[in-house]
Parts: C-alpha cells; sequence; structure tokens
C-alpha cells in the first residue's frame, strides 16, 4: 500500500492547529490510515494508505479527511468553479501513440511556501507510481498558466520535427534528442515507441510545447514558489483512470484556495467537460446500511457519518441518496457505503456478538493446510512468496510471456481492461515479477500458492478453480536440474510420488520442458523459460520455473507435515546445492551415550 511523507508544519497549516501523535493516531482509527511515522525533530509524518483511496495520497486530501472527522467540515468540499472557460483540441494522431487526455485550469491557489510546492510534485510523482503504472497508465503535467495562450491541442508529431527546451536544461533540444539524452527520456522512451516515430506533444495556441508526456514538461511552464494558476493535463492509456487522477489533484489544489475552471475536451468523436462539474449518486437502502454494519443506527446517524466521510446524503427513512465527489473513485456497489458508516462510525465500536443455534467449530479447510504446508516447505528452500491478482487481462496472460491462447473466464463488466478476465495460471504472474525486479541482485527465487480458474465445461458454471503452487528460480546459470531437485525436495517432503513425461508448451524451452505426474495423472509443468520470451520482458538471465496442482485432501482427511513413519533422509540446501542427508539416530538408551555424541551422517 502507498507510503506517504507530509511536512508537519505544511499539514497542520492546512488543517489549522497542531495535533499531538495521540490526538491524530486517535482520529485515524475512523479511516483506513496508518500512522507510520510522527517526527518532530525532522519535521515529517508518514502516512501508510489504502489503495483504493488514491485520493489520500495528496496532503490535501488527507486534511481535508481530518476535518470531517473533527466535524470542522462536513459533507463534500464546496470548491468555486467556472465551467468550460476554453478548450482542448485532440487531434487523430494521438490514437496511434497516447490516446487520451483530460485537463482542467486551477486560479488562486496558495503555492506561496516551497513545502505546498514540494508537497504538490510529491502526489504527482506517487500517483505516477502506483494508479500510473510508473506512468504508463497516467502520466501528470503541472504548468504555470501564466506562460500559457489557450486553447491548448493535444497531437503527435515526428520526433525529430520538434524542439523545445525541456524541465531541468538551457538549450533547445528536439523530441528525439530528450527521448535519447536525458535522465527521463531513456527511462521513459519505451512507453511511446511506435513506427512511425511519433511522440505525443501538449501545445498552446502559438504551437509553443508545453510538455512532451509521459517523458518531461517544458522549461517554459516551470511551477515556482509563489505559482497561482495552474494548467493541469494528464494524459494516459485509460480514460477513467485518467479522469479519476485529474479529480484528484484538482480537489487538492481545491483544498489550497483554488478556483477550478472546467475545460472541453474536444476528440474526434466525442466532447468531455473535465473534471466532472457534479457529484455522482448512489441510493442504498437503509435496512441494508443497518444489517451490514450491525446495529440499529437512525436515518440521522447513517446520515451524519457519511457527511464526516466528506460525501453528501439525504434520506426519505427507507433509501439514503449519496451523493459521490469526483476525488473518490471506490464506489461500486451499495455494500462500500455501508462500510463508509462502520468506518466512520468507529470498527471498535462495534463490538460483537456470538452467533447463536450453531453447532459447529471453525477450523482451517483442508486447502488452506495444505497452502501452509507448502509456503513453510518453500520457504524453507531458499524462496520468497509473491501475491498477485487473480484478475488480469489476455494480454497479461498470454501474448506478453509468449503463452498461446486458450478460453479463459471473462468478466462481463469489467472496470477497465486491466482486470478484465480471470487467470488461468500463475506462471504469468511470477515472469512479470521478476521483468520488474532485474534491478535487484541474483539469483532471484519466487514462488506463489494462489488459485486459478479454468474453463471446464462438465461444471455447471462452466469453470472450476484450482489451488496451484508455481515457482521461478533467476540466475546467471540455472537449468532445468536446479528447479527440478527443488520440486523433488518439496514432494518429498510433502509424501509425494512424482514422475516426469516430456511435453513441450509455451514459454518453455523445446526439449527443456516436462509434465509433472502425479498418481498417474497430470499435476503440472516445469521447465526452462524460452530466452525468446526472457529477452521480451527484459530479463536477461536465465529463469526455470514449475507450476503444479496442489492436492486437496477430503473432507476427514488429515494433511500431515511429514510421512509417517518418519523418513530416514531429509533434503538440506546449502548455497546453491540440495543434498539428501541420510539420519542414523539411535536411542542413546540403547547406545548408552548421551544425546551429544548421537551419530549424523
Amino acid at each position: 500500500m502507498p507510503v506517504i511523507t507530509v511536512n508537519m508544519r505544511e499539514f497542520f497549516r492546512l488543517l489549522g492547529e497542531e495535533l499531538s501523535e495521540d490526538e491524530l493516531t486517535s482520529l485515524l482509527e475512523y479511516t483506513k490510515v496508518n500512522l507510520e511515522a510522527y517526527d518532530p525533530e525532522e519535521g515529517e509524518m508518514e502516512f501508510e494508505v489504502t489503495a483504493d483511496r488514491m485520493d489520500l495520497v495528496a496532503m490535501e486530501g488527507l486534511v481535508r479527511l481530518i476535518k470531517g472527522l473533527m466535524e470542522r467540515e462536513l459533507g463534500i468540499p464546496k470548491y468555486p468553479m467556472r465551467r468550460k472557460t476554453f478548450q482542448v483540441r485532440v487531434t487523430q494522431a494521438v490514437r496511434k501513440v497516447r490516446p487520451y487526455v483530460v485537463a482542467a485550469l486551477v486560479k488562486g491557489v496558495d503555492l506561496t511556501t516551497e513545502e505546498s510546492l514540494i508537497s504538490l510534485i510529491e502526489a504527482q510523482e506517487k500517483i505516477h507510481d502506483t494508479l500510473g503504472r510508473k506512468r504508463k497508465r497516467v502520466s501528470i503535467g503541472l504548468h504555470d498558466f501564466s506562460k500559457v495562450v489557450p486553447p491548448i491541442t493535444y497531437d503527435a508529431r515526428p520526433a525529430d520535427k520538434v524542439a523545445f527546451v525541456p524541465l531541468g536544461e538551457y538549450a533547445e533540444m528536439t523530441a528525439q534528442e530528450v527521448l535519447e539524452q536525458t535522465e527521463k527520456g531513456r527511462e521513459y522512451a519505451h512507453l511511446i515507441e511506435n513506427p512511425e516515430n511519433l511522440v505525443p506533444l501538449i501545445l498552446d495556441s502559438r504551437d509553443e510545447v508545453l510538455s512532451l508526456p509521459p517523458i518531461i514538461n517544458s522549461e517554459l511552464t516551470r511551477l515556482t514558489p509563489g505559482v497561482r494558476d495552474l494548467f493541469i493535463d494528464v494524459t494516459g492509456t485509460d480514460l477513467r483512470a485518467i479522469s479519476y487522477t485529474l479529480e484528484i489533484i484538482v480537489s487538492a489544489l481545491g483544498e489550497r484556495g483554488g478556483e477550478i475552471h472546467t475545460l472541453e475536451v474536444v476528440y474526434p468523436d466525442m466532447t468531455l467537460e473535465t473534471p466532472k462539474p457534479e457529484p455522482s449518486e448512489m441510493v442504498v437502502s437503509e435496512d441494508f446500511i443497518r444489517r451490514m454494519v450491525g446495529i440499529p443506527m437512525s436515518s440521522e446517524e447513517i446520515i451524519h457519518q457519511l457527511r464526516r466521510a466528506r460525501l453528501d446524503a439525504s434520506s426519505d427513512g427507507s433509501i439514503v441518496r449519496v451523493m459521490i465527489p469526483g476525488f473518490r473513485a471506490d464506489f461500486l456497489h451499495p455494500v462500500d457505503v455501508a462500510e463508509e458508516v462502520a468506518t466512520t462510525y468507529g470498527l471498535n465500536n462495534l463490538g460483537y456478538e456470538l452467533p447463536l443455534n450453531v453447532m459447529t467449530v471453525g477450523k482451517r479447510h483442508p486447502r488452506e493446510k495444505v497452502s501452509a504446508l507448502v509456503r513453510t516447505l518453500m520457504i524453507g528452500l531458499g524462496y520468497q512468496e509473491v501475491l498477485n491478482y487473480i484478475m488480469t487481462s489476455r494480454a497479461f496472460l498470454f501474448s506478453s510471456v509468449g503463452r498461446e491462447e486458450r478460453p479463459v473466464v471473462e468478466v462481463a463488466n469489467p472496470v477497465s481492461e486491466s482486470y478484465s478476465v480471470l487467470r488461468d495460471s500463475l506462471i504469468p504472474g511470477l515472469l512479470h515479477f521478476l521483468a520488474a525486479n532485474t534491478h535487484a541482485k541474483y539469483p532471484q527465487r519466487i514462488f506463489e500458492v494462489g488459485d486459478v480458474v479454468v474453463v471446464d465445461e462438465s461444471y455447471e458454471t462452466r469453470a472450476r478453480d484450482e489451488r496451484r503452487l508455481a515457482a521461478a528460480y533467476a540466475d546467471y546459470s540455472v537449468g532445468f536440474e536446479d528447479i527440478y531437485s527443488h520440486l523433488k525436495a518439496l514432494a518429498d517432503n510433502a509424501g509425494i510420488e512424482l514422475e516426469l513425461e516430456p511435453h513441450h508448451e509455451r514459454p518453455f524451452l523445446q526439449g527443456r520442458c516436462a509434465k509433472v505426474m502425479v498418481n498417474g495423472a497430470e499435476a503440472g509443468l516445469i521447465g526452462e523459460i524460452d530466452p525468446e520470451v526472457l529477452l521480451k520482458l527484459g530479463i536477461t538471465v536465465p529463469v526455470a520455473l514449475f507450476e503444479i496442482r496442489l492436492p486437496i485432501p477430503e473432507k476427514n482427511d488429515r494433511v500431515r507435515v511429514a510421512p509417517s513413519p518418519p523418513p530416514r533422509y531429509y533434503h538440506l540446501l546449502v548455497g546453491e546445492e540440495v543434498y539428501r542427508v541420510h539420519l542414523t539416530v539411535q536411542r542413546a538408551k540403547e547406545r548408552e551415550l548421551p544425546p551429544s555424541e548421537r551419530e549424523v551422517s
């Protein structure tokens, strides 16, 4: 989850009063935010926020929330607004490079201190790294509007035909030179690669370059302490994500006294007004909220708690109409409204109730017992556990890792393309994790125990879920035998007999892949990953990998940590090698030897 660092002096200046660590911690009990550090000597605080509350990565968002909890301000913030101040025109050419843009103008912002400007830029970079997926999905441009002459154009032009002074530089450079010679250019150029060598550009009416998204802004519109009017552009590949991001930034500037001007963004095939001038509405039954929260709250109490959460709400005695501001994108279902009520009421204030007339005893499901055993064994073999989402995209599952397309379970109404299908394998997640961590030292050993969903027409739902284990081993000299030794060690310690059968399947290397067979049935795959796949992912070392289906005992089966009787040998991991160690322990009473002299060979 994102962790943000804020300047204490600036935080309390915006809040209007100073809070002690205990006072702040007490208020945060009514949120999903944790105070990680409170350091008056350094003048900094650290907060951990949940991934569904990206509005809180901006310090101003945290201040807004705390004002509501303190009941100094209730309901949706009312920022001064003007509608459709000018146009942002979008050309057809950008569809080939970076298709979407939204924008806004905020005037009269209080950014008089250096700390306030640093806070804004840090929020920008935190969004880039999280919601923006390292600028691939979302990137933000912040500009001094006093240097801009509207209207604005979002266009794509050949990289060698455009020149401007990039931020932090002193000489004019072509866009091609920016991509090749500047630090940001080399880091993010791959995000806009295209056969025609076009670059996306934010231009004003004088054809002056304001930004080359998602790479760098122009020196022309550099922000300096004391800037009052800001033009904000947000570009990316996901229209919903960039619209949400714009709402976060604009509302943060609104907390600093800014007047928000909506702009008309004109695409070849549609016209948008951004940011949204009106909040969205959700209608929820009061009885549903009471049932979810678990206490008999009055209509007035429900409304009050929602207003403390900086939402607007009204009730007719049976249903609640909740008005949701644009900077809140975490309301997908009525249960989210109930969660908001419970959170601001105080989860510690809800109490608990023992269930009545229930004749069962809670215990771990056998599947979880097996999973816990496997995790322990994998950690003992020197592996580190990773977790990936079960919801993903087709590109992530197949084309990006060289797997052949196959039927998968699709989401009927996905929020975004990134979460449109359910994974049918753990392998892509491990390969993408390795690709994202090429900067870390080798060897890298990672594993995941998780569920996949496989299309199966024999089931009523036409799909079944499986618990699987996948492990990947990346190093400068890794082969089939290395990963097999670890799989064999795992199987022996879990009391499983396995065999291998020659097989070939992408993304494994032909001739270095096999089926894993348990009791004559296929249980998984093992092998070395094809170097072409690795190079496509940016992985420069060999990778060996296996994925197996975990055995799930019947309801009354007992899951054992070791076979019975105890094994005569154990597997010992020393450096990169796995040794079979024979254990000879004779009773001290029989041999009349003290325990310290028991023989281990």
